[in-house]
């Protein structure tokens, strides 16, 4: 991220003053985004799950817990009825993968917001107020070396896995790099004029930092907090995997695995239809938000 600590401290300057011109900070951020293709393709893949997520939460074709394809064979291949086929007891595979993007989205989301709230407060403090930056960076190398796969499994045997204790466990895991980060800036940022101004003019050593240096760091905190939602989703889909998961039967890491425990891949013939739609999901949409991650990265450096 060492890129994206450089964009945090030279492309704010660029920003602020099209901000200033009469422009709001989201329409600068959407017009500079949108002229890069690779960030484009990012936003309509994020946008597409978005909906499908949308929709899900007021229709679904099938209960996906109900065995709803009677009659057939099963696992059944993809038809006009059921658009992904069936499992090996007849249930709709559209209406599972439709309804575990709730679960996928939130806990990714839900995750990098905890994360983020972390990292810059800590990130923040770290940077401005010396006497906080020996402690909180020893923390966070701590933090840093800490395997987080294999304690997040083991947590989860020790709680009951939910959606909320899930994003908090992978927050307090994943804030170290962020502060890392957002302390680099600000260690550079602090020594500049409009720093030096405010500290003579007595404003409030709060305002300065969760103000000032907030809107001076916001381009490194957004590209890095998508790269975050997309770590967020790889874990909690590989947790889900190995049924550690939060409770959720249907969520895409479930999927996968309810598939492969039916050896839904190398029966015959295999029933691909099953593992394909959840494993491409988490791939495309995680490959999104790197889209749309680095295309924020290029737009600030070009601002």
């Amino acid at each position: 991220m060492t890129t994206t600590t450089t964009v945090g401290v030279t492309a704010h300057r660029g920003m602020l003053d099209r901000i200033k011109s009469g422009n709001g900070f989201a329409t600068v951020l959407l017009r500079a985004v949108l002229k890069r293709r690779d960030a484009k393709v990012g936003l309509g893949i994020l946008a597409f799950f978005i909906a499908m997520d949308i929709v899900s939460m007021v229709y679904l074709p099938y209960n996906p817990r109900a065995a709803v394809a009677i009659g057939i064979n099963n696992p059944a291949p993809p038809s006009w009825k059921f658009w992904f086929g069936t499992t090996d007891i007849g249930q709709d595979v559209f209406s599972q993968w439709l309804y575990g993007t709730q679960s996928t989205l939130l806990v990714g989301f839900l995750a990098a917001l905890m994360t983020a709230v972390l990292g810059v407060t800590t990130g923040i403090i770290a940077g401005y107020i010396r006497v906080w930056d020996e402690p909180l960076m020893r923390a966070a190398d701590v933090i840093l070396t800490l395997p987080a796969l294999p304690l997040l499994i083991v947590a989860a045997a020790f709680l009951k896995p939910t959606d909320l204790t899930v994003a908090i466990l992978i927050a307090v895991l994943s804030w170290a790099g962020m502060s890392r980060t957002v302390r680099s800036s600000v260690l550079t940022l602090k020594h500049l004029p409009f720093v030096e101004v405010a500290e003579l003019s007595n404003v409030p050593k709060w305002k300065i930092m969760f103000v000032d240096m907030f809107k001076h760091t916001l381009p490194l905190i957004l590209t890095y907090s998508l790269f975050a939602v997309g770590g967020a989703i790889l874990t909690i889909a590989a947790l889900d995997f190995i049924g550690v998961g939060p409770v959720n039967d249907y969520s895409w890491g479930a999927m996968i695995t309810l598939a492969n425990d039916a050896n839904a891949l190398i029966s015959h013939p295999a029933a691909w239809w099953w593992a394909f739609p959840p494993g491409l999901s988490i791939a495309f949409l995680v490959t999104g938000l790197a889209l749309v991650a680095y295309g924020l990265e290029a737009a600030f450096k070009n601002m």
